[in-house]
């Protein structure tokens, strides 16, 4: 083991000392315990989301989940069933297991094969501030079969769909698969911060989002819950081929959920989360079509006037013209009544002010 890789791992076990578990799965029953997950069956239209929102091709049943000597075994098969050629499992814990800020992490050997798509991830429970991606969305382990020495861990948030936006990294094997053995996949969630680990090695840390919703930490300041699926196909992955083998496992040894024992709740307003300058942001997206996202800090209350020019420094539109309270705000600005060209936005306050150029494409 590397001198980095022992420091990476004492830096973890560190930042871990305070962790106290609140919840688990060990799998060690009979059958998957529904007093801790639901299962999410079909192909999403029930939800509204046919596809589920990624054209993936399997349909999910409860029947390819079971409990095998103490580990879940999630199988991808191919059959034929409902008018769909594959079958899966997709499992939750919303209103059953359902957290702001901790420790969550699973144990697992994970699938390969082109088109295979494991995820251990997290959706909130009560969307408070508007539909994907406002309400925000975090990815803990995703891998695409194809890549089968590779995981990802991303954050997706900003405004609804799509008006959304993602950030994100990946963790690479030293040697060997995904598929060779177990591993443990976690994310250390506080506030404001959010740190990503495989076999105890940190290798991404994210403290920049924001929501069209509300103010930084939003929207990753309200009650999340799990999500466990092995899905087949999809916009990320593509299909399966000749060279993909049915049927695939998701195998996992656990689920836990650690909170730190020695934290206190840190409210919206807390003078920890405001922005330490004064700044415009570049809009999201950009160029766009029609609508765009601008957003600003401000590190105490100021009168904001924000507005859009052409190029010949016509006036378009006042966004903003108020006082506005210290924090990270953001705006929508839609163009669908403009023509295609560069426009440009501008802030000035009391304090502070600055232009950022946008390009809408018709």
């Amino acid at each position: 083991m590397s001198f980095l890789t022992i420091l990476s791992c004492l830096a973890s076990l560190a930042s871990a000392q305070n962790w106290q578990l609140v919840w688990s799965d060990e799998f060690n029953g009979a059958a998957v315990d529904q007093n801790k997950w639901e299962f999410q069956l079909g192909d999403g239209t029930t939800y509204g989301i046919p596809g589920w929102g990624n054209n993936e091709l399997q349909w999910y049943r409860q029947e390819n989940a079971v409990i095998e000597n103490g580990f879940l075994i999630i199988t991808a098969k191919r059959e034929s069933f409902a008018g769909f050629a594959y079958t899966s499992t997709r499992m939750r814990t919303r209103n059953k297991g359902d957290w702001k800020y901790g420790r969550v992490e699973m144990r697992a050997k994970l699938p390969f094969g082109k088109g295979i798509w494991p995820a251990f991830w997290m959706l909130p429970t009560d969307n408070v501030y508007g539909g994907w991606a406002a309400s925000g969305e975090i990815d803990i382990m995703e891998l695409v079969g194809h890549e089968p020495h590779k995981t990802h861990g991303t954050l997706h948030y900003g405004g609804q769909w799509p008006n959304n936006a993602s950030s994100g990294t990946f963790y690479t094997l030293p040697a060997g698969k995904f598929s060779d053995d177990f591993h443990v996949f976690a994310l250390e969630w506080k506030a404001g911060e959010m740190r990503w680990y495989v076999d105890n090695i940190h290798y991404q840390t994210q403290t920049s989002w924001w929501s069209a919703g509300g103010p930084f930490p939003a929207p990753f300041d309200k009650r999340f819950h799990i999500l466990l699926n092995l899905a087949v196909g999809g916009n990320w992955p593509g299909a399966p081929d000749a060279s993909t083998v049915f049927p695939q496992r998701l195998e996992v040894d656990y689920v836990r959920v650690y909170q730190d024992a020695g934290a206190t709740e840190v409210g919206e307003s807390n003078n920890a989360f405001l922005p330490k300058k004064f700044s415009l942001h570049q809009n999201f997206p950009n160029p766009f079509n029609p609508a765009t996202v601008i957003r600003y800090d401000l590190p105490q209350p100021d009168s904001v006037v924000l507005e859009v020019f052409d190029l010949f420094g016509q006036k378009v539109q006042t966004l903003i013209n108020q006082q506005q309270s210290a924090g990270q705000h953001s705006i929508s600005f839609d163009g669908r009544a403009l023509s295609s060209g560069v426009y440009v936005y501008k802030i000035k306050t009391a304090h502070f002010q600055q232009a950022n150029k946008m390009l809408l494409l018709r």
